[in-house]
């Protein structure tokens, strides 16, 4: 009778099913890491998608549904509209330039793309050559990001850290697509002030496209929440331009 149980058991355990572990392959170096992510960008060169929008910050609430395009290598325009199918806004991103078109006020702020220049309600730092890669997906490293000071594997994904003179930089990689699904920036008392996080899916065709992306600025307790519904990619794309009214008020800061 025991050598029945014992047979049992063993037959038992034999048949339970095994959960199969994804690791990302571990013979992939540091270097090999950042090649592969810096290289996704080169497979998009227009993008066109639809979807919900959040912004927050102290100031300002709101939420939509917007319709993105972009072009490399500088340009992203940006529609946004509120319940309804009421237009509230538009943006355009633009050779270190932008352009916002405030409907509901028929105003126009353009200036030049810094982060200082930017409507409180826009207050999200973003570096200009980095706009395109950021709303597409294909976040990359800095050109000065080239040998990291930390790096390791925590289950799925690639962990890379580079000091820099205002503080610290740390990225997750995927280990299966090789993106960046999310860059935290650490400053020397090792608080996070800005973080970005990216979440992927595949499109029809197997590409790797995004499926949301968020931005905090967390000291200045701002954020933009963007989800994608619908996502196109190197297809041609409308005119890079903003449709403003000619009784649009302006307002222009250098």
């Amino acid at each position: 009778m025991k050598g029945v149980l014992i047979l049992s058991l063993v037959l038992l355990s034999s048949c339970a099913p095994t959960k199969e572990l994804r690791k990302p392959a571990i013979s992939r170096s540091a270097r090999e890491v950042i090649d592969a992510v810096n290289n996704n960008r080169y497979a998009v060169s227009t993008f066109d998608a639809k979807g919900s929008i959040s912004v927050e910050t102290p100031s300002f609430m709101n939420s939509g549904s917007f319709e993105l395009w972009l072009k490399r290598p500088d340009s992203v325009r940006v529609d946004v509209e509120g319940p309804f199918g009421i237009h509230v806004a538009s943006a355009l991103f633009a050779h270190d330039r932008y352009v916002f078109y405030n409907s509901f006020k028929n105003e126009v702020m353009e200036g030049k793309f810094d982060v200082r220049n930017m409507p409180d309600f826009m207050n999200i730092r973003l570096d200009p050559s980095d706009i395109v890669d950021t709303f597409c997906g294909t976040r990359r490293f800095l050109p000065d990001e080239s040998l990291p000071d930390s790096f390791s594997i925590d289950r799925d994904s690639y962990m890379l850290l580079f000091r820099h003179d205002n503080g610290t930089t740390r990225y997750r990689v995927d280990g299966e697509n090789l993106r960046i699904t999310s860059v935290e920036h650490i400053d020397f008392t090792g608080n996070v002030w800005s973080e970005e996080h990216f979440e992927f899916e595949k499109d029809g065709n197997g590409a790797v496209v995004p499926e949301s992306i968020e931005l905090n600025e967390v000291s200045a307790q701002s954020s933009v929440s963007l989800f994608y519904d619908k996502v196109h990619i190197n297809k041609p794309v409308s005119a890079m331009v903003l449709d403003v009214p000619a009784d649009a008020q302006r307002i222009t800061r250098k």
